[in-house]
């Protein structure tokens, strides 16, 4: 596969935020008054018809603009065709806030070629927010975002649900413990119920570090590079045996646990709470 053969960032930037629009749109549209739900995994893990739909569209409209291009998808998992590109698709990421008439969800639309990220695009339609990042910067409704400073950890606000199901069934103790350093050694803990919005709002600059530690790479990738670009850092653990935190080939966001924080500058709580949950989940001492 030449160069000459893969489509320009930008040119796949704007199939994603059309496709995103697209989706959009027809969330916009939608009386949520009363959506049935269907459960996948558990009663936490929901999806609706509408999740299905709106990935149906997204797929629809990448296909028709990049049709070689590899799609996974939250709802449909791996299709389309063999080429370079990428796009990792969560149609609507916080389901059960739009299931609930909530207006924090979001399309989430990653960008890979040959497995690096190098674009994103996030949309919440309720919102009218659209984050999307390219290889020139990330950028909020057209506007560019950051760099920003963060605050001391003492005075951070944090973005994360952890402890989430997963650590109390896994690991109680631990997962009571850090919660309350979490809560002590930062000023402001909330979980808006959708990481890729969670890391849109830590590229603008609204909060100064969110962290997740049970995640697919649909909710992630776009978030990822939206942070990067606008300057923030990104750290991410495997949980699996043998697999360093920052090592290794596994990409950044193909990791189930991360921190990620608007600045270069990190938060050591946070760090600490990701590298205990690692090294537990990877069959080692967690102290």
């Amino acid at each position: 596969m030449t160069s000459a053969s893969v489509p320009t960032i930008t040119s796949l930037v704007d199939a994603a935020r059309a496709a995103a629009s697209a989706a959009a749109d027809y969330q916009r549209g939608l009386d949520r008054s009363a959506i049935d739900r269907e459960y996948k995994l558990n009663a936490h893990d929901i999806v609706t018809e509408h999740d299905k739909r709106s990935e149906q569209i997204i797929v629809d409209a990448l296909s028709a603009a990049v049709p070689d291009a590899r799609i996974l998808g939250e709802e449909s998992g791996h299709q389309g065709g063999d080429g370079p590109v990428a796009f990792i698709v969560d149609p609507i990421d916080g389901t059960s806030n739009f299931a609930a008439g909530l207006p924090l969800f979001c399309v989430s639309i990653g960008i890979e070629i040959d497995g690096a990220l190098v674009g994103g695009v996030i949309n919440a339609p309720i919102l009218h927010q659209e984050f999307f990042s390219d290889d020139t910067g990330a950028y909020l409704n057209g506007e560019r975002l950051g760099p920003h400073t963060m605050k001391p950890q003492q005075d951070s606000l944090v973005l994360s649900s952890f402890p989430g199901n997963r650590d109390f069934s896994d690991h109680p103790d631990i997962a009571l413990d850090l919660a309350g350093a979490l809560r002590s050694d930062t000023s402001a803990l909330r979980s808006l119920g959708t990481a890729a919005l969670e890391l849109a709002y830590v590229a603008a600059g609204w909060a100064d570090a969110a962290m997740l530690l049970s995640i697919k790479p649909w909710d992630v990738a776009a978030g990822f590079h939206l942070v990067q670009q606008a300057g923030g850092s990104v750290r991410a653990w495997s949980g699996e045996p043998g697999v360093e935190s920052d090592g290794g080939m596994t990409p950044l966001h193909m990791r189930p646990a991360y921190v990620a924080c608007a600045g270069q500058d990190r938060l050591p709580t946070l760090d600490l709470i990701a590298e205990r949950v690692h090294s537990h989940r990877a069959g080692a001492s967690p102290n």
